[in-house]
């Protein structure tokens, strides 16, 4: 058989294609096409916290309990807690968050309850706080000690999404273990929370 039969081109342009397939494969495995939420923390590992899908569902005004037996807070939590349990919602990580789908369009007085977690570490905890993306305070939590924080948040930091997303990170995080991944971290816990007009 000649070297130009058909037959061989069929195998040179076979595996031509096969070529171009993994070329394609092999640049979308190094520059995928994904959210800034997945790229953050699977990809680049710059945060800990991994939205996921939550309602938000909140009357205005309420105070939630945020311990195991108090209210159903699961669909306010995209992400960084674990629990709740008897002393609060506990911090895992260096980020949470908190979401409240509220109709709200002038200022917000947000209202937090926190205890530093008991872990071997800094004498406290600093919180850092934003509010859809925007700063709007710092709050410093004692190791098991409870105590209530009441921030602002101006009406400039509120989307037309009808939703406040709380982002908290946690500086001063605390590994309860050598070795134990940052994913794993531990800062704070929350007991109470509650969103109302200012």
């Amino acid at each position: 058989m000649s070297d130009r039969s058909p037959l061989t081109l069929g195998a040179y342009a076979l595996a031509a294609i096969l070529a171009l397939f993994e070329l394609a494969v092999l640049w979308q495995a190094l520059h995928p096409n994904v959210s800034a939420d997945y790229r953050a923390y699977y990809i680049d590992r710059t945060t800990t916290c991994l939205p996921q899908p939550v309602t938000g569902e909140y009357v205005l005004g309420t105070e939630l309990n945020f311990r195991s037996e108090g209210d159903e807070t699961r669909e306010l939590r995209p992400c960084g807690w674990t629990g709740p349990a008897g002393d609060g919602t506990h911090s895992v990580g260096e980020t949470s968050r908190l979401r409240f789908a509220i109709d709200a369009k002038g200022p917000l007085t947000l209202m937090l309850e926190l205890t530093g977690v008991t872990l071997p570490g800094p004498a406290q905890q600093r919180v850092l706080i934003s509010a859809n993306g925007h700063d709007i305070g710092e709050v410093a939590v004692t190791p098991d000690q409870t105590e209530r924080f009441v921030i602002s948040i101006p009406a400039g930091a509120l989307d037309d999404d009808g939703f406040v997303d709380l982002k908290f990170d946690y500086p001063d995080a605390i590994s309860p273990g050598k070795r134990v991944s940052n994913t794993y971290w531990r800062s704070v816990k929350l007991t109470a929370a509650s969103l109302s007009p200012a």
